[in-house]
């Protein structure tokens, strides 16, 4: 399985003994969990194994995800550290948005001057900061409409105008 999956969660504890999992989710919406039906298991050494959700419910900042043929505490417990991933063609994408592994990579450009590629997305605060790496050091763009103007996923560029006083 060469394609790249996406992780939505990720395993971090067990709950009861009838091995329910505690999953971190790695998604802005944790109620896509109750419609989840499939995932992957993205094993040690980049292998996935496909499993089924037999259920989903949200529980405190988390989600307790049962999976098919994980019946005991004990088959639980090995998947702690182990992420839970879709394929992209199965991921739900919100309207007018992007996945963070669309967004790193792209190309950064203020009219004809390239300013580097985006090489992170940081979600500390309210608006996500990209992190664009050019031949200096790495500087920052908010997420914003008014600096984004244009995303091409095809032609690998993000077009932005930079806020005055970035460089200063």
């Amino acid at each position: 399985m060469s394609e790249k999956m996406i992780r939505v969660g990720k395993i971090i504890n067990c709950h009861g003994v009838k091995g329910e999992l505690v999953v971190l989710p790695l998604t802005d919406n944790i109620r896509r969990y109750k419609k989840l039906k499939s995932a992957l298991l993205e094993m040690p050494g980049g292998r996935y194994n496909e499993v089924t959700v037999t259920s989903a419910r949200e529980h405190k900042d988390n989600v307790l995800v049962t999976l098919e043929g994980i019946d005991d505490r004990n088959q639980a417990e090995r998947l702690k550290n182990v992420y839970l991933c879709v394929r992209p063609e199965d991921a739900v994408k919100p309207k007018d948005s992007y996945f963070i592994f669309e967004i790193i990579g792209l190309d950064v450009y203020e009219g004809d001057k390239c300013y580097g590629k985006v090489i992170n997305v940081l979600q500390n605060s309210s608006t996500d900061l990209y992190e664009v790496k050019g031949e200096g050091e790495s500087f920052y763009l908010p997420a914003l409409k008014s600096v984004v103007q244009n995303i091409s996923l095809e032609d690998g560029r993000m077009d932005v105008i930079i806020p005055d006083g970035l460089f200063d």
